[in-house]
Protein backbone atom coordinates (compact mmCIF):
# COMPACT_ATOMS: atom_id res chain seq x y z
CA UNK A 1 0.00 0.00 0.00
CA UNK A 2 1.40 3.55 -1.51
CA UNK A 3 0.67 6.40 0.82
CA UNK A 4 -1.04 9.11 -0.65
CA UNK A 5 0.70 12.42 -1.71
CA UNK A 6 0.10 15.51 0.78
CA UNK A 7 -2.50 17.84 -0.53
CA UNK A 8 -0.05 20.92 -0.88
CA UNK A 9 -2.73 22.81 -2.42
CA UNK A 10 -5.24 22.36 0.40
CA UNK A 11 -2.44 23.63 2.69
CA UNK A 12 -1.73 26.33 1.06
CA UNK A 13 -5.69 27.11 0.75
CA UNK A 14 -5.77 26.74 4.96
CA UNK A 15 -2.74 29.51 5.19
CA UNK A 16 -2.22 31.82 2.46
CA UNK A 17 -4.63 34.31 4.00
CA UNK A 18 -3.04 35.34 7.25
CA UNK A 19 -0.10 34.50 5.56
CA UNK A 20 -0.57 37.30 3.01
CA UNK A 21 -1.93 39.47 6.01
CA UNK A 22 1.17 38.69 8.02
CA UNK A 23 3.72 39.69 5.14
CA UNK A 24 1.61 43.00 4.74
CA UNK A 25 4.09 44.36 7.61
CA UNK A 26 6.37 44.44 5.41
CA UNK A 27 4.90 44.71 2.18
CA UNK A 28 1.27 47.30 1.94
CA UNK A 29 0.65 46.64 -1.32
CA UNK A 30 -1.53 43.58 -1.38
CA UNK A 31 -0.23 41.60 -4.47
CA UNK A 32 3.58 42.19 -2.93
CA UNK A 33 2.55 40.62 -0.03
CA UNK A 34 0.88 37.71 -2.10
CA UNK A 35 4.25 37.33 -4.22
CA UNK A 36 6.11 36.97 -0.92
CA UNK A 37 3.78 34.15 0.45
CA UNK A 38 4.30 32.75 -2.93
CA UNK A 39 8.13 32.78 -3.18
CA UNK A 40 8.02 31.69 1.08
CA UNK A 41 5.50 28.43 0.29
CA UNK A 42 7.58 27.39 -2.08
CA UNK A 43 11.25 27.67 -0.57
CA UNK A 44 8.69 25.64 2.70
CA UNK A 45 7.59 23.40 0.07
CA UNK A 46 10.66 22.48 -1.56
CA UNK A 47 12.37 21.52 2.02
CA UNK A 48 9.12 19.33 3.43
CA UNK A 49 7.91 15.64 2.01
CA UNK A 50 4.61 16.37 3.66
CA UNK A 51 3.21 19.47 5.38
CA UNK A 52 2.52 19.08 8.97
CA UNK A 53 1.05 21.15 11.64
CA UNK A 54 4.14 21.56 13.77
CA UNK A 55 5.88 23.22 10.86
CA UNK A 56 3.64 25.75 10.71
CA UNK A 57 5.89 28.69 12.16
CA UNK A 58 8.85 27.37 9.57
CA UNK A 59 6.26 28.39 6.89
CA UNK A 60 5.71 31.93 8.41
CA UNK A 61 9.35 32.35 8.69
CA UNK A 62 9.91 31.69 5.00
CA UNK A 63 6.95 33.90 4.13
CA UNK A 64 8.90 37.06 6.71
CA UNK A 65 11.76 35.78 4.68
CA UNK A 66 10.54 36.49 1.46
CA UNK A 67 8.67 39.94 2.46
CA UNK A 68 11.90 41.45 4.16
CA UNK A 69 13.81 40.94 1.00
CA UNK A 70 11.13 41.60 -1.29
CA UNK A 71 10.60 44.94 0.75
CA UNK A 72 14.81 45.66 0.81
CA UNK A 73 14.61 45.20 -3.23
CA UNK A 74 11.36 47.79 -3.42
CA UNK A 75 13.38 50.35 -1.39
CA UNK A 76 16.72 49.99 -3.23
CA UNK A 77 14.74 50.09 -6.52
CA UNK A 78 12.91 53.33 -5.39
CA UNK A 79 16.32 54.94 -3.93
CA UNK A 80 17.97 54.04 -7.42
CA UNK A 81 14.84 55.40 -8.75
CA UNK A 82 15.32 58.61 -6.94
CA UNK A 83 18.97 59.47 -7.94
CA UNK A 84 17.76 59.41 -11.40
CA UNK A 85 15.00 61.68 -11.40
CA UNK A 86 16.94 63.94 -8.68
CA UNK A 87 19.18 64.38 -12.39
CA UNK A 88 22.22 61.65 -10.92
CA UNK A 89 23.32 58.95 -12.73
CA UNK A 90 22.58 55.49 -10.64
CA UNK A 91 26.08 53.96 -10.84
CA UNK A 92 26.39 50.30 -10.24
CA UNK A 93 28.75 50.36 -8.09
CA UNK A 94 29.64 52.76 -5.31
CA UNK A 95 33.29 54.07 -5.16
CA UNK A 96 35.37 55.40 -1.92
CA UNK A 97 36.51 58.61 -3.51
CA UNK A 98 34.55 60.89 -5.53
CA UNK A 99 36.92 60.09 -8.63
CA UNK A 100 35.76 56.33 -8.42
CA UNK A 101 32.40 57.48 -7.90
CA UNK A 102 32.89 59.71 -11.29
CA UNK A 103 34.48 56.92 -12.89
CA UNK A 104 31.68 54.38 -11.88
CA UNK A 105 29.11 56.81 -13.28
CA UNK A 106 30.84 57.01 -16.53
CA UNK A 107 30.78 53.94 -17.18
CA UNK A 108 26.91 53.17 -16.06
CA UNK A 109 26.10 56.53 -18.43
CA UNK A 110 28.38 54.43 -21.55
CA UNK A 111 26.69 51.26 -20.75
CA UNK A 112 23.00 52.78 -20.84
CA UNK A 113 24.30 54.32 -24.49
CA UNK A 114 25.03 50.63 -26.34
CA UNK A 115 22.05 48.78 -27.88
CA UNK A 116 20.43 46.63 -25.81
CA UNK A 117 21.95 42.82 -27.82
CA UNK A 118 25.29 44.60 -26.98
CA UNK A 119 24.47 45.95 -22.86
CA UNK A 120 23.12 41.97 -22.16
CA UNK A 121 26.01 40.68 -23.43
CA UNK A 122 28.51 42.99 -21.31
CA UNK A 123 26.31 42.77 -18.26
CA UNK A 124 26.21 38.63 -18.13
CA UNK A 125 29.93 38.32 -18.90
CA UNK A 126 31.22 40.95 -16.93
CA UNK A 127 28.70 41.40 -13.95
CA UNK A 128 26.96 38.01 -14.08
CA UNK A 129 30.47 36.25 -14.36
CA UNK A 130 29.04 33.88 -17.55
CA UNK A 131 31.21 32.88 -19.92
CA UNK A 132 30.09 33.20 -23.89
CA UNK A 133 28.25 30.03 -23.99
CA UNK A 134 26.39 30.47 -20.74
CA UNK A 135 25.61 33.65 -22.22
CA UNK A 136 24.41 32.83 -25.43
CA UNK A 137 22.40 29.69 -23.76
CA UNK A 138 20.82 32.65 -21.60
CA UNK A 139 19.64 34.65 -24.85
CA UNK A 140 19.01 32.00 -27.34
CA UNK A 141 22.11 33.07 -28.88
CA UNK A 142 24.84 31.45 -31.13
CA UNK A 143 28.08 31.36 -29.39
CA UNK A 144 29.46 33.69 -32.13
CA UNK A 145 26.83 35.90 -32.09
CA UNK A 146 27.11 36.73 -28.11
CA UNK A 147 30.77 36.77 -28.63
CA UNK A 148 30.98 39.33 -31.95
CA UNK A 149 28.38 41.43 -29.63
CA UNK A 150 30.45 41.47 -26.89
CA UNK A 151 33.68 42.83 -28.86
CA UNK A 152 31.20 45.27 -30.80
CA UNK A 153 30.18 46.63 -27.33
CA UNK A 154 33.64 46.97 -26.04
CA UNK A 155 34.99 48.59 -28.96
CA UNK A 156 32.40 50.95 -28.28
CA UNK A 157 32.92 51.67 -24.52
CA UNK A 158 36.86 52.43 -25.42
CA UNK A 159 34.90 55.30 -27.69
CA UNK A 160 32.66 56.63 -25.43
CA UNK A 161 34.74 56.36 -22.09
CA UNK A 162 37.84 58.87 -20.83
CA UNK A 163 41.11 57.46 -21.04
CA UNK A 164 41.13 57.00 -17.36
CA UNK A 165 38.67 54.34 -17.32
CA UNK A 166 40.45 51.58 -19.81
CA UNK A 167 42.10 49.22 -18.43
CA UNK A 168 46.08 48.82 -19.65
CA UNK A 169 46.77 46.28 -22.64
Amino acid sequence: MTTPEPDWERWYDAHAARLVLYARQWLPERADAEDAVQAGFVKFWRSRATPEAADLPLLFTAVRTAALDLAKARRRRADREQRVAGGGVAAWWDGDTLAERERAEAVARAIAALPLEQREAVVLRIWGGLTFAEAARTLDENINTVAARYRAALAKLRQLLPEACHEPD
